[in-house]
């Protein structure tokens, strides 16, 4: 009997997943864990690659979920799953292992793409298909498919092929991709899903647990909420032989499908660096501030400096003034003297230095963030500023209230909410990827449109790294500051993304109850700070109860209506005895980001079971505790069973019963 990858793995102890990664850094891709290597060549080559696995720590796709708990990383601190390639897997001799294949040719590498491409559904995100280069992607996987005889269909959001068709009228860039989608309609070659794009991920999972397990599926292009729902599905089937594992692959420059788990990182981990030696004190300038005079400058490659009208005043404070520019498509932030130092400015300097790489890294990501683009100058060719998005139509969250909620978006209910969590948490989630610690997140630099989609304003306060130096980041709110330095008189403390992850999980608590204080305990002290320090979380979770003063509110109704593994999850991350509670053990963003996108997933069912739990304001504690370890089917006729196990289409077969949530 011959061997198959999933063998392999079996007799080397290690997980399937990391198998098919070690290869595919080798590259091999295998479509299939149980095909038979009969090739004894294949094999011996196999072996070696399997047996050099070894792993310095825990993925999160190798992390086996409680019962009632998310899928969690060990740290907040490292993006296991999003690093950058793993080295020295195979030890001293991986590269001479592998330098036959450093000289690969085209023609291998193609294909390998034709194989993915030629899987039953390739699925296109907004992101591939904003790609100029996605056209070429598209050509090729009708040439597969009229080629090899295929059944592959493409699959796209039809909100995602209206924006880019949109996009085109302005864009000539991604006028040919535009053109792909508008021929493959014409040929009805495309299956479309409706829906919100502020919900692809959804959408998308949605489509996926309908298909069979035996069905091979390839997802071109970055959604960091869909991508969640892939590493786990594919986690919870490893084990499963019909199982068809699904592809991730992100588009490269030159048109080649890339592993987006081994994406760069724009910025260097700043642990263990030194400050950046740049003064931090107000620089003295020659020239004028705009103010008076309208006008900044950009410098151009050609020597002479371009003046940019300030066109309206969109807002003031006590560190600078914004306007918008170029007839308000952008808009410029300009430092009062007193807050413009060497420090700042050279931290701007490096941050629009790496616009164009966080851009093409996900695109529409970066079309939420108010990212420093180029830096402006004054009549004397100083810097004084920046250029940025600007994200006109959006509503900052510090006008979110308990009474105003459901007046910024009508017929609000819990999905509306649950969808914000989630586009709120992936923008934290790329940021810490690329090692930006964000320091100032806050209800005013946080913006949502009318379709729910979150956007990120003032990033200036970032703290980042090069590979020599950090630079600091010295504001922040004071309500947000986590327990570790709740009592610090300042923000001069090098900050770590488990701070960014403290702020992270409060406002994720303020959008879903809507804006409920997960520190509003009923106990009294001298200094309100100490509640913070000791993390008197007073709501409920699991076996543990809520405290008496907050029965019977509002907010505690609210919380019941939370997944057990939500309560669970906020509970030991804000209490003080939480097991999460303290900065090392702090969940990532990734962690949270994944929690979201579970409760986004399993919410249609939790309204079918109890439509208070679709509102946004019950009026009721939920019915009964909710279970994800086992259903009660016992009682009823026959047909009263198959019902409870296949749904109202009994004619769908018990296959379905395996593509529920369980399987996420």
């Amino acid at each position: 009997m011959h061997e198959t990858l999933r063998s392999l793995a079996k007799s080397y102890r290690v997980s399937l997943d990391d198998a098919l990664r070690e290869l595919e850094d080798n590259g091999i891709i295998v479509l299939s864990a149980d095909m038979p290597i009969v090739d004894s060549g294949k094999l011996v080559r196999y072996k070696h690659i399997i047996s050099g696995i070894q792993t310095s720590g825990t993925y999160l796709d190798e992390i086996t979920p409680s019962k009632n708990e998310p899928v969690v990383s060990a740290s907040c601190n490292e993006h296991k799953t999003m690093a950058s390639p793993r080295k020295g897997l195979l030890g001293g001799n991986r590269d001479s292992w592998s330098s036959d294949h450093s000289h690969r040719n085209d023609a291998d590498k193609n294909e390998r793409q034709k194989q993915l491409l030629g899987r039953d559904y390739v699925i296109f995100t907004h992101m591939a298909l904003r790609k100029p280069i996605a056209e070429k992607i598209l050509k090729q996987v009708i040439e597969v498919k009229i080629n090899r005889k295929t059944k592959t269909r493409i699959v796209v959001c039809k909100e995602a092929v209206d924006y880019v068709l949109q996009a085109a009228t302005s864009d000539g860039k991604i006028k040919p991709v535009a053109d792909a989608l508008e021929l493959l309609q014409k040929y009805d070659a495309l299956t479309t899903l409706s829906g919100k794009m502020s919900e692809e991920n959804h959408i998308i999972s949605s489509f996926i647990r309908k298909l069979e397990l035996n069905k091979s599926i390839l997802v071109v292009g970055i959604n960091r909420g869909l991508s969640t729902f892939i590493r786990n599905r594919n986690r919870v089937n490893q084990d499963d032989q019909s199982y068809v594992r699904i592809f991730e692959r992100d588009i490269t420059s030159k048109g080649f499908l890339a592993n987006p788990q081994n994406q760069m990182m724009a910025f260097e981990n700043p642990d263990g660096k030194a400050k950046a030696r740049f003064s931090e004190q107000p620089r003295k300038l020659m020239g004028q501030m705009p103010i008076s005079e309208q006008y900044v400058y950009l410098k151009q490659r050609n020597g002479v400096n371009k003046a940019v009208l300030l066109e309206e005043e969109l807002g003031k404070g006590g560190e600078a003034h914004i306007y918008k520019v170029f007839s308000g498509m952008k808009c410029v932030k300009i430092f009062l003297p007193e807050s413009n130092s060497d420090m700042k400015i050279e931290k701007i300097k490096l941050m629009c230095s790496k616009y164009s790489l966080l851009h093409a890294m996900d695109t529409p990501i970066m079309e939420r963030i108010a990212w420093p683009e180029r830096l402006v100058y004054n009549d004397r060719g100083e810097a004084i500023g920046y250029i940025m998005k600007l994200f006109e139509g959006t509503t900052p969250f510090s006008d979110f209230c308990y009474d105003t909620f459901d007046k910024i978006i009508p017929g609000l209910n819990k999905m509306h909410q649950v969808t914000m969590a989630v586009n709120f948490a992936e923008l934290v989630d790329f940021m810490h990827h690329n090692n930006v610690i964000l320091c100032d997140i806050n209800r005013g630099n946080i913006l949502f449109d009318g379709e729910l989609v979150a956007y990120l304003v003032d990033l200036d306060s970032a703290q980042i790294a090069d590979p020599d130096y950090y630079y600091p980041s010295n504001v922040g709110m004071p309500e947000f500051r986590s327990p570790e330095h709740i009592f610090d008189v300042d923000f001069s403390f090098v900050r770590k993304k488990a701070d960014d992850v403290w702020i992270l999980q409060m406002l994720l608590f303020h959008i879903l109850t809507p804006d409920g204080d997960p520190y509003a305990t009923s106990k009294v002290y001298n200094d309100d700070r100490e509640i913070v320090a000791k993390g008197y979380y007073p709501y409920q979770a699991g076996d543990i109860r809520a405290e008496d003063d907050i029965k019977g509110s509002v907010w505690h109704m609210i919380v019941s209506h939370f997944p057990k593994f939500i309560k669970e999850l906020f509970w030991n991350s804000l209490h003080g005895e939480g097991k999460f509670f303290k900065e090392r053990d702090r969940r990532s963003s990734y962690d949270w980001l994944y929690a979201m996108v579970r409760y986004q997933e399993l919410l249609p069912s939790m309204i079918e079971s109890d439509s208070e739990s679709g509102k946004y304001m019950p009026d009721a504690y939920r019915k009964h505790v909710q279970t994800f370890s086992k259903v009660d089917v016992s009682g009823g006729s026959l047909e009263e069973l198959l019902k409870k196990g296949l749904g109202k289409d009994i004619s769908t077969g018990w296959k379905d019963i395996s593509t529920g949530w369980k399987d996420l």
